[in-house]
């Protein structure tokens, strides 16, 4: 009301409506029109507002001064009434045309979102000759920067170069940011290269556009020029190259950027520190990316997001369950995409109970199951052992609703599980259905038809990838060799791998290892792994792999050479490691366990496990046991196979009804998969057990993988 009293004492407007004309004749508004501005400056309503609006366009006041037009579209703008502001415009633009006041009614409808109307807006404006100029291509390429609108974007740019602004300054760095967000990093960069003066925003957009264009040297190095050319970066450019060093998974690099982000206290934005942990996880650096969760003074939904995703990234799919269970504890609510991190930490644990309970929880607390969630549950069910849940999953979704990666989880399952026939149907009606399948597709389908043994399906599939524009990738040509070896084609497979029109990776070489390992041809073997050794020397799997061939080949001189090697590089042999679910309860066993609390009781159930095998025709394979020692010996560490132990306690504990299911670290041995199919005979239980590749059924004495794995 004090507001109020001062307009009337300044103007001498009666408590009469102010539309009463008497009112209207006591004052001069050429005089009064500053007096106006302060008085819309100090407006903090909506209902002010239109009083003042209805005033002012009673008097005529409005239309005399374009200013005082823009000042009033400017606090509608403010005030969320874009239709009022829009009216002001419409009503105060045709009488004096100049590109003020739609600079402002277009600076209006881009900061407020509306991308449709600043575009309308801008036609409108160039087909009423108004002439844009350095204050109105800014805003219209922010609109076209936030949608991707690249040929809307040309257009403008266009519009720059031909008024002459386009080497405005301003100008210019809305060109860089609309170029770096629609993907267009080389035009961008050009328009960058030739700018006169670079501000820190200009820098960070570029940065920004090759850290998301997954070019993460370029954004480094940008940000090394950066630096040279004496810009202090900011936290949001800090952000970008933290992104830049997870995606090349640097170590040493992540810490010197946590270190420049302390020193220049960005540690305290929410979204630096987001960003750090990031880094560190994907960089496989877990325990400080957790440091920095710790010790940060404010957390957002994406702060725990980031630290759940690093732990499910990393293998620790444990650690990620107890940190959701603290997020829950703290007051935060999760979102899809945290159940999304959360599903796919249940898959890779492989829990069918821990899965069942969070998918009640998704629904109990009515979190959103879009697309992507759905798809990620039918793959955690396939991965949890219940297929027929995936498929009921999957069959539930509307036919218009399946995109491509609701088919290739589902193909990802049956190849899984080794149903490779009903892998090459759904994919039939996958293209009956109209949807075209991508490299994921394929790659699911080339695994299946190796799990399975179906070499002829194998090789049209591979061929067929070109007839659906997919070219092939070093992964499709792995799972070539891999299909082409296991078939013991190993002179085929060899072929493959010298004829690629692509360069080898340790995917490719390593499947052609694994081939050799299988069917015991020490020299191709040799010659794979002197070609994995020089691809990828830091991974331990590869040097394991060999010394087994050396092992099988009674070569022990060779194995001795290679785990001395291995030592003297830091190379460890990944430990197996076996997990069951009894009821809500999860036991790991390692091999030759003895911190299972019931380890003895599970030793001499073993024992008994094997003298009962050996009565129905079980042979141990000895040939699994990579040490130079004596037969007993060997035969002893067969029997205290991880996996073993962890069936054994399932016999003891779980109801003889239910099926015994097992997951394993490693690839599951020879000897353990003959074992399993005789305790499945025996026992007259059903034993799954998921292997580092793939499930095995065992029932009544047989696998479902046809021993042919």
């Amino acid at each position: 009301m004090h507001r109020l009293g001062s307009w009337r004492y300044h103007f001498n407007v009666s408590s009469k409506p102010l539309l009463n004309p008497s009112s209207l004749l006591s004052f001069n508004p050429d005089c009064a029109f500053s007096s106006f501005l302060d008085l819309t400056e100090n407006v903090f309503n909506l209902a002010s507002l239109k009083q003042i609006h209805s005033f002012l366009t009673a008097s005529g006041i409005i239309n005399r001064n374009s200013h005082l037009g823009a000042q009033i579209i400017i606090k509608y703008a403010k005030f969320g009434d874009y239709n009022s502001a829009r009216s002001v415009f419409d009503t105060v633009h045709g009488d004096k045309p100049n590109s003020f006041l739609w600079n402002t009614m277009i600076r209006a409808y881009a900061n407020g979102g509306y991308l449709i109307k600043t575009l309308e807006l801008y036609s409108f404006m160039r087909k009423s000759g108004i002439s844009p100029n350095n204050y109105t291509f800014p805003f219209v390429l922010k609109v076209c920067a936030s949608k991707s609108l690249i040929i809307e974007g040309k257009v403008v740019h266009g519009d720059a170069i031909r008024t002459g602004f386009d080497l405005d300054l301003y100008v210019e760095a809305a060109l860089v940011d609309m170029y770096a967000k629609c993907g267009q990093t080389d035009d961008s960069f050009k328009i960058f290269d030739k700018m006169s003066v670079r501000d820190l925003v200009c820098w960070t957009a570029m940065i920004t556009a090759y850290d998301q264009a997954e070019q993460p040297h370029r954004a480094l190095q940008l940000f090394r020029n950066l630096q040279l050319e004496g810009v202090l970066a900011d936290g949001v450019a800090i952000v970008s190259v933290a992104s830049a060093v997870g995606q090349l998974g640097h170590a040493m690099r992540s810490k010197t950027v946590h270190a420049f982000a302390i020193c220049n206290r960005f540690l305290k934005d929410v979204s630096v520190g987001n960003a750090i942990i990031a880094m560190y996880a994907k960089c496989g650096n877990v325990s400080n990316a957790r440091l920095v969760f710790d010790l940060m003074e404010i957390r957002d939904g994406i702060s725990w997001n980031s630290m759940l995703s690093g732990y499910s990234q990393n293998g620790q799919a444990n650690e990620a369950l107890l940190l959701f269970e603290e997020m829950l504890d703290s007051g935060f609510k999760p979102n899809p995409v945290t159940m999304l991190i959360m599903v796919s930490a249940c898959a890779y644990l492989g829990s069918q109970h821990l899965g069942r309970k969070l998918h009640d929880f998704i629904i109990d607390k009515n979190i959103k199951i879009d697309a992507t969630l759905h798809n990620a549950l039918v793959d955690m069910y396939a991965k949890c052992g219940d297929l027929d849940t995936a498929t009921s999953m999957f069959n539930d979704i509307h036919p218009r609703e399946k995109n491509v990666s609701s088919w290739n989880v589902l193909i990802s399952g049956y190849c899984m599980h080794g149903y490779g026939k009903e892998a090459l149907n759904l994919f039939s009606e996958m293209l009956q259905a109209g949807v075209k399948p991508d490299h994921i597709t394929f790659t699911s389908l080339l695994s299946a038809c190796s799990h399975a043994g179906l070499i002829d399906e194998g090789r049209k599939c591979f061929a067929d990838m070109e007839k659906h524009s997919v070219m092939p990738q070093a992964k499709h040509y792995a799972c070539m060799v891999d299909m082409l070896g296991r078939a013991g084609l190993l002179r085929d497979a060899f072929d493959m791998v010298q004829q690629m029109p692509i360069p080898q990776n340790d995917a490719v070489w390593g499947a052609l290892l694994l081939a050799c390992r299988i069917h015991g041809d020490t020299e191709l073997g040799e010659t794979a792994a002197r070609s994995l050794f020089q691809v990828e020397p830091e991974h331990a799997g590869y040097y394991v792999l060999m010394s087994n061939i050396y092992a099988a080949s009674n070569r022990w001189q060779e194995v001795g050479k290679l785990r001395e090697y291995m030592k003297g590089r830091g190379l460890k042999k990944p430990s197996a490691f076996s997990v069951i679910e009894l009821g809500k309860e999860v036991h790991g066993f390692h091999a030759a366990d003895r911190v299972n609390p019931y380890w003895q009781e599970v030793y001499r159930k073993v024992d008994s496990l094997v003298v009962e095998m050996k009565m129905v025709g079980y042979m141990p394979d000895l040939t699994c046991v990579l040490h130079d020692v004596e037969k007993e010996d060997k035969e002893q560490i067969l029997s205290y196979h991880s996996e073993k132990l962890a069936v054994a306690f399932g016999i003891m504990k779980i109801d003889g009804e239910l099926p015994i299911q097992v997951t394993n670290n490693l690839r599951i041995c020879n000897d353990c998969h003959s074992a399993f199919k005789f305790v499945s005979f025996v026992y007259r239980r059903k034993v799954v057990v998921r292997d580092a590749n793939r499930f095995h059924h065992f029932q009544d004495g047989a696998c479902s993988c046809n021993d042919y794995w």
